[in-house]
């Protein structure tokens, strides 16, 4: 079959963010391991190139990203429908709630559905009516890099000038990410040789906007200010190093649709606590001890990092856990979704 993976919509903000990672490795994903289909982007498609079906990995219900070609099967994938369950949180105009209605009315003319997560499938039936059997739950899977050699690895650590001892989170700084209450959670505990290291692009590229101002005040009033360093974007086989040497990764979200770096750490043998809201525990299993951003994060924290023992066996199980998740399974589960919606036999 003909494959058209469109990447057009793509915000270049999003290149380095879970759907960037996503698209990019399910493409990679399909042309190695169905090499007689034709795996297109929006780089690579002739103009009225003629496909036989047509898969959008992104969708913001607040831009009209969906596009209906009447006779060409399409395949969107819902990473999450955040924004509209804290709309209080992620405000839009009257532009944006436009094109909620008309992105809304355009999902009842996709084929199939494709989300991260099965609380992510429940979010999609509450707030647009598609029945369930539109929506397929197919997992992502972790950072394919593979463990560094330990002089290497050194080399890696020592570059970054990190501290021996520290909790690590990755990622971005929206709302539902809560990085302000992990600062604060931080800062509130009595161990004082343990660091913070926050990584990713945005702690690079310090945009202004309110987000990362929030994060910065945090940091301001915490008693531990010189002890909190900010990581910018990180390559793949660095960030596997600096996994495999935080104390604890600690992913205090209000709420996520999947939870990537949550998967990334227990694959590189990383300790997680996590928060237990939205699809977390739906990632982490029994690899990971929980908490309730709202009551208990900073307990959790504290209880862990001094109890050794269950931090070795977390960093087991973790691996034991991330190892359910590849990006292989992601691709076959996706070409079975193509090939069911055009009536071929499932390879």
């Amino acid at each position: 079959m003909k494959i058209f993976i469109s990447t057009k919509q793509l915000h270049s903000a999003s290149s380095t963010r879970g759907i960037g990672v996503y698209t990019r490795e399910l493409v990679t994903s399909l042309q190695k391991h169905y090499p007689k289909d034709k795996v297109l982007t929006a780089e690579r498609k002739q103009k009225n190139e003629l496909v036989d079906i047509i898969h959008y990995p992104f969708f913001d219900p607040f831009f009209l990203t969906l596009r209906v070609i009447w006779n060409i099967p399409t395949v969107v994938t819902i990473h999450d429908l955040i924004p509209l369950k804290f709309p209080s949180h992620f405000p839009v105009g009257w532009r944006g709630k436009l094109n909620w209605h008309i992105q809304k009315l355009l999902l009842r003319f996709m084929s199939h559905i494709i989300t991260d997560s099965h609380s992510s499938k429940k979010d999609i039936i509450k707030y647009t009516g598609i029945e369930k059997d539109k929506i397929s739950v197919i997992y992502l899977g972790p950072n394919k890099s593979k463990t560094v050699p330990v002089r290497m690895s050194n080399k890696i650590f020592n570059n970054y000038n990190l501290p021996e001892k520290f909790l690590l989170y990755v990622g971005d700084i929206n709302w539902n990410k809560n990085v302000p209450g992990l600062i604060d959670a931080y800062s509130a505990l009595k161990d004082q040789d343990l660091h913070l290291v926050l990584v990713g692009k945005v702690f690079g590229d310090k945009p202004a906007i309110p987000e990362y101002r929030a994060v910065i005040n945090a940091i301001a009033r915490s008693s531990k200010k010189d002890k909190i360093k900010l990581l910018g974007f990180v390559p793949s086989h660095h960030l596997s190093v600096i996994y495999s040497r935080a104390t604890l990764y600690v992913q205090p979200s209000w709420y996520e649709g999947f939870g990537l770096p949550v998967l990334e750490a227990m694959k590189f043998g990383c300790p997680v606590a996590s928060s237990d809201r939205g699809s977390l525990r739906e990632i982490g299993g029994d690899a990971v001890v929980y908490f309730d951003p709202a009551k208990n994060m900073r307990e959790t924290i504290e209880r862990l990092i001094v109890n050794n023992a269950k931090l070795t066996e977390l960093k087991s199980l973790g691996i034991a856990q991330a190892a359910k998740f590849t990006w292989e399974n992601t691709a076959q589960l996706t070409h079975s979704v193509y090939s069911k919606i055009l009536n071929k036999d499932i390879v």
